[in-house]
């Protein structure tokens, strides 16, 4: 990507120089950089829900492990069994005039880009399945080695790329809009809730606990263990 381009999306919003200034910066994972203002810090370790703050803007550094890296080992396979689960489950039941329609989640992306509804079939696709999934398996990805006391090749960019991902993982949203859609459902045909749906549930909250824990903990472990 040449400079005017990065020009231009910056402008827009959709390109951060930081992350272009990062992917070709040395990796020094004993360090830390504020998101807010760039001021750079020694990482040290945090007690249990302890939080470090940028002296400079007060933005939050890092936050103490609530669990340890096996505790998040365990929420991220859980995840990954809930996760399946809720793809291979209806999410929901229909029965209308004796008709009965059982719909998974891909089934639901399906239709729905069959229908001409290409962006939202995208979109539901990419937050509700294909992000979440990300998570999960970047999350594996650093976590089983870094148990076994090793880092794993490639976790600078892994770490990176989880951050990222994070961002668009919006299972809560997709839950949030499947239970509005059942709502005004309920009126047309009778709903019976799925598996599928109560699995997504579960989920959000897997993930929601494994968000809370941060990252500032892998990152410390990580510097402490050979490549």
């Amino acid at each position: 990507m040449n400079a005017n381009t990065r020009r231009l999306l910056s402008g827009y919003g959709w390109f951060d120089h930081r992350e272009d200034l990062l992917a070709h910066a040395p990796v020094r994972p004993e360090l830390v950089v504020c998101d807010e203002c760039d001021a750079v810090y020694s990482r040290r370790p945090l007690a249990r829900n302890e939080v470090a703050r940028c002296t400079r803007c007060g933005s939050m550094l890092g936050r103490g492990p609530v669990l340890t890296v096996d505790g998040q080992l365990a929420l991220s396979l859980a995840a990954l069994l809930v996760f399946i689960t809720g793809n291979l489950s209806d999410i929901v039941t229909l029965n209308l005039g004796g008709a009965h329609s059982q719909v998974t989640l891909l089934e639901s992306i399906e239709s729905t880009w069959q229908t001409g509804q290409h962006v939202v079939a995208l979109l539901a696709g990419a937050t509700a399945f294909a992000f979440p999934l990300s998570v999960i398996l970047l999350r594996l990805y650093v976590l089983l080695p870094l148990t076994a006391g090793r880092r794993v090749s490639g976790f600078v960019p892994a770490m990176r790329a989880l951050r990222w991902v994070t961002r668009w993982s919006m299972v809560e949203v997709f839950l949030f809009g499947a239970l509005v859609a059942i709502v005004k459902s309920a009126g047309l045909a009778s709903v019976i809730l799925g598996v599928g749906l109560f699995s997504y549930a579960v989920l959000t909250f897997l993930l929601a606990a494994n968000q809370a824990a941060g990252l500032h903990g892998l990152w410390r472990r990580a510097s402490e263990l050979p490549s």
